[in-house]
């Protein structure tokens, strides 16, 4: 009796380490997978042609070092704490420093039709990134130029979370949503719970979600409510 409680026992072990290593293996593939789609340091990711004044993606293929028109971004290791997304300038031509180009904190870059445009994680904030003539800066986008670029999300602005009693009705016609500050500095390092598969998932930015069900979602800091950051509800009924 005593012989068959330890093989049982034994088994068990055995079957439970197998669960377990399927399990951390699925979890490597899937932090494997979002750091692959990471940009790499010394990765060159978008080129510029000053002439069309159009963004595209990076190919190879094209020898753009060659063009006096055409201006590349690779990517740079961030500069001090501040954790801010920074590229190197390749380019032909002399009128334009090879400063590095700083976007914004954490920010995702990211490319629609000959448009470059940024994600500010920390702000909930969407910028355009524009060649000024000299150097590259960041332009916040309107609500209206979010819309457009967003078209298949409904938005919804920090200030009318700001109100209270703030509610959507659930449909599944109309399910995608993104949060957008509308209010400044005083929303900053916010994020979003639940983030649950079967009632509400988070999208490629920290802003959009997508309604499965009806939920209570809020919108907080990693310390919680406090009267400097208080917390937003959206009630989905």
């Amino acid at each position: 009796m005593k012989k068959r409680y330890i093989f049982g026992t034994i088994v068990l072990l055995i079957v439970v380490f197998f669960f377990v290593s399927i399990l951390c293996g699925l979890d490597k593939k899937d932090e494997e997978a979002a750091n692959s789609a990471l940009p790499r340091i010394g990765q060159r990711v978008w080129t510029y042609n000053m002439n069309k004044h159009e963004w595209r993606a990076y190919n190879k293929s094209m020898d753009e070092d060659d063009s006096k028109d055409e201006i590349i971004l690779q990517v740079q290791a961030p500069e001090g704490n501040g954790g801010y997304s920074v590229y190197n300038l390749i380019t032909g031509n002399a009128q334009v420093p090879k400063e590095p180009v700083w976007i914004g904190e954490a920010s995702e870059e990211f490319l629609i039709g000959k448009n470059l445009y940024s994600y500010f994680p920390k702000e909930f904030e969407f910028y355009e990134v524009i060649f000024n003539g000299v150097m590259f800066v960041p332009r916040k986008l309107s609500e209206k130029e979010v819309g457009d670029i967003l078209k298949d999300y409904r938005i919804i602005k920090v200030s009318d979370l700001k109100k209270g009693n703030y509610s959507i009705n659930f449909s599944k016609n109309n399910s995608h949503f993104v949060v957008l500050n509308d209010i400044g500095e005083n929303f900053y390092k916010y994020y979003i719970v639940p983030n649950d598969s079967k009632k509400l998932e988070i999208q490629k930015f920290s802003n959009q979600f997508i309604l499965k069900d009806k939920v209570d979602i809020r919108l907080q800091r990693l310390e919680g409510c406090s009267k400097a950051y208080p917390c937003y509800d959206i009630k989905v009924k």
